[in-house]
């Protein structure tokens, strides 16, 4: 410290070399920054960014349009302008609002966030959470992509269960909901390509959707991809009695049996934005299956 000496410099410092001027530059710095961000919000869980952000035309700041307020600078003139562009409306014209949405959970080629499941309950509701939007927006573009190979094909289905449930109440999936039912005649198998492979051994169409047959009963499950295990169950139904619709092969408290007039004449129901096939008397029907 007695040695220290202090040096004044008379002139000023000068600016130093720019940083990020190329292009290329500019790309790996983004790059890495929204990779920094990605491994961010997995770290704390986030599994859903949304940005909104107003457009607006930059290049009426750089054609100086509209007079400089008195005594500022061309560049605090820009500044004003460019805040004022950001508003609803300017010259009597509606500024657009851009909404980007990014999600940071499970994708096709890992596993889902849902994870175990017991007694009917992933472990994130055991301690108080709901389904991961990740996961949410992973089912139903399964559901979306099941009931146009149906609709495409002739396959009779109908919405089953606790989706039906929640088509009823909410006109949605609950944000508890994990998995959706589809039941729909057995008699129509063989009208589906990939009902026909799925009997055999696991089959993936061209869009990546993973079909399977279950192993715990005599259904079908349509996943996100072979990995990701976010599913729609399929559920055969035997009609030919005539009275009662019995499951086919299957178990549990989802093959409960009913009277076919549900079915005769069908209804429909608004799920997910969508006309979705659903018996007839829908109140009385999840009473008879016995879904809460």
């Amino acid at each position: 410290m007695v040695r220290l000496q202090k040096v004044l410099l008379n002139g000023a410092f000068q600016d130093g070399r720019k940083l990020f001027t190329s292009y290329h530059t500019k790309t790996k710095r983004r790059n890495q920054r929204k990779d920094q961000f990605k491994a961010l919000y997995r770290r704390l869980q986030v599994k859903k960014v949304i940005r909104k952000n107003y457009l607006y035309d930059k290049t009426l700041s750089r054609a100086g349009v509209g007079p400089a307020p008195f005594g500022a600078s061309a560049a605090a003139a820009a500044s004003a302008r460019r805040k004022y562009v950001k508003s609803y409306e300017h010259n009597n014209q509606t500024i657009s609002l851009l909404t980007e949405i990014t999600f940071y959970g499970c994708e096709k080629q890992t596993r889902s966030c849902i994870g175990q499941v017991h007694n009917g309950r992933p472990f994130y509701r055991y301690l108080g959470r709901n389904t991961p939007p990740c996961c949410m927006e992973k089912l139903k573009a399964v559901f979306r992509h099941v009931v146009d190979e149906f609709e495409n094909v002739g396959i009779r289905y109908w919405l089953d269960n606790r989706a039906l449930r929640d088509a009823i109440e909410l006109k949605g999936l609950a944000p508890d909901a994990y998995e959706i039912d589809l039941s729909f005649n057995g008699d129509d198998v063989q009208r589906s390509v990939a009902l026909r492979k799925a009997q055999t051994r696991p089959y993936t169409d061209e869009a990546g959707f993973h079909w399977l047959k279950a192993t715990d009963g005599h259904y079908f499950r349509v996943q996100f991809s072979k990995v990701n295990t976010i599913a729609v169950n399929l559920l055969p139904f035997d009609l030919s009695s005539g009275e009662l619709v019995r499951p086919s092969g299957f178990y549990g408290w989802k093959a409960r049996k009913f009277s076919v007039e549900f079915l005769h004449p069908m209804s429909t129901v608004l799920f997910l934005g969508k006309p979705i096939m659903c018996p007839n008397n829908v109140i009385e029907y999840l009473e008879v299956k016995k879904v809460k």
